[in-house]
């Protein structure tokens, strides 16, 4: 039997900022992480591995244990099979009995298989987890395909179907409109007008019944929903992910809605000196307040951040008050990003809101060298003008842009604290500040309010 202070279960990304944070806050408390595997990724990159990245799987590894042995952090590899919260204790397989003072659960997501599709884990069916050695069978057994059957069209769909496109496969692309949750319409539109032509047949709005599978059960093709087959040589489930939390369910703790464990503002369970972060914690929407089955890494980190600061007492009154659904992807070199709330969305749960759309040069004047559009949609309240949603397509400096507009979502600003922003502008840099995209959109909005 062992003993450390502080006991993380996980080693994601909430895990290991969760571990570091809390070394830096307490650095006589003893920090272990126990986590399955020796490598981790980033999991944002993983569809980079299939086509960017010129050494595959090598590329995208984090060195964990080099980081937690700098850090003054144990690192095991091993898995838990009970946790006894009476005893504050866990059962590992190889290392037996290790007791804890604080508790931190980690244990991420995993790939939701869809059931209701026949054949779903025959031969040549791969599913994308965050796993180094599980991604490395997928990329070995993809890599001389000509043709792939990419199944779901959020982030990691659309991406990985961009990769394996750009290096040359033909790609069949089933689902419904890109991005559906994080972008309104028009701006699947445009993303959708950029991946056609790409070697990618869109089958939109469309969804897979069965795969079909030869006489040795490989796949070698999709059946739709219309009655249609799709030849193909293998196929890629990019179908979602679920909260890995067998272990938490079985140990008693309480769970949620989409099988999350239950956590307050601090991240608290229900188990007095338990903490649950990231993936297998609830998520609420920080516009709506209602849970959402929405897993980011930076969702993630700061739930880590917020846990390790009030591991031991509440020392940062600010509380994490749910996820603001910030994104960003790449398709053809022009970047899409969304934060909050979509407008469709507002209009389903019956949210009065206004929005506006602004398209301007990210460059002045705009026959600079590498001038391109910039398309910026926000979405208010309709009666107090707070900004609840923003979207984006352009040059990879909107990726940087959405986290402005995370900032002024997350702080409840409205159009018309926007109207003095002041911002650094640039002429290599930026659009001009006589029309600023932020301040031109909140600016619209407003003259709708305060216009005679």
């Amino acid at each position: 039997m062992s003993k450390t202070d502080i006991l993380i279960i996980g080693g994601g990304p909430a895990g290991m900022v969760a571990a570091g944070t809390s070394k830096q806050y307490y650095g006589t408390k003893s920090v272990t992480v126990i986590k399955s595997n020796k490598h981790s990724l980033v999991p944002c990159g993983i569809p980079y591995i299939f086509g960017t990245m010129l050494d595959g799987v090598e590329d995208n590894m984090i060195p964990c244990g080099a980081r937690s042995q700098k850090m003054g952090i144990e690192l095991i590899i091993d898995s838990v099979t009970t946790i006894d919260f009476d005893a504050k204790s866990v059962e590992t397989i190889d290392n037996g009995t290790i007791e804890y003072e604080k508790l931190i659960i980690a244990t991420g997501s995993i790939p939701k298989k869809p059931t209701n599709i026949d054949n779903y884990d025959a031969k040549g069916v791969y599913y994308v987890p965050k796993d180094a050695e599980y991604i490395k069978r997928v990329y070995d057994g993809v890599k001389d395909l000509e043709t792939i059957a990419v199944i779901g069209t959020g982030f990691i769909g659309v991406e990985l179907a961009g990769e394996l496109a750009e290096s040359g496969k033909k790609i069949h692309l089933v689902g419904s409109r890109l991005l559906k949750h994080a972008f309104d319409p028009e701006f699947s539109e445009d993303m959708e007008s950029l991946m056609l032509g790409d070697g990618i047949e869109f089958y939109k709005d469309r969804r897979t019944v069965a795969i079909n599978i030869d006489e040795n059960g490989h796949a070698n093709g999709i059946v739709l929903d219309s009655g249609a087959v799709v030849a193909c040589d293998g196929v890629i489930m990019a179908t979602g992910y679920e909260p890995n939390n067998t272990l938490a369910e079985e140990s008693g703790l309480s769970m949620r809605q989409y099988n999350t464990i239950y956590v307050d503002e601090y991240m608290r369970t229900a188990k007095d000196d338990v903490f649950a972060i990231g993936d297998c914690a609830e998520k609420r929407h920080f516009i709506t307040k209602r849970g959402v089955p929405i897993m980011l890494a930076s969702t993630a980190t700061a739930e880590a951040r917020v846990a390790a600061a009030n591991l031991y007492k509440i020392n940062v009154v600010k509380s994490f008050s749910g996820t603001i659904d910030i994104f960003s992807t790449v398709i053809d070199d022009i970047c899409f990003a969304s934060a909050g709330i979509t407008e469709e969305d507002a209009k389903k749960q019956n949210i009065s809101s206004t929005s506006t759309v602004v398209v301007v040069d990210d460059k002045h004047p705009a026959k600079l060298p590498n001038s391109s559009k910039q398309t910026v949609k926000i979405v208010a309240m309709k009666s107090s003008g707070i900004v609840i949603g923003a979207q984006l397509i352009g040059s990879k400096d909107v990726g940087e842009m959405i986290n402005i507009l995370g900032v002024i979502i997350e702080k409840k600003m409205s159009v018309y604290d926007l109207l003095n922003l002041q911002v650094a502008t640039h002429p290599l840099l930026t659009s001009a500040p006589t029309n600023y995209p932020i301040v031109q959109a909140a600016q619209n909005i407003a003259s709708k309010q305060i216009g005679l």
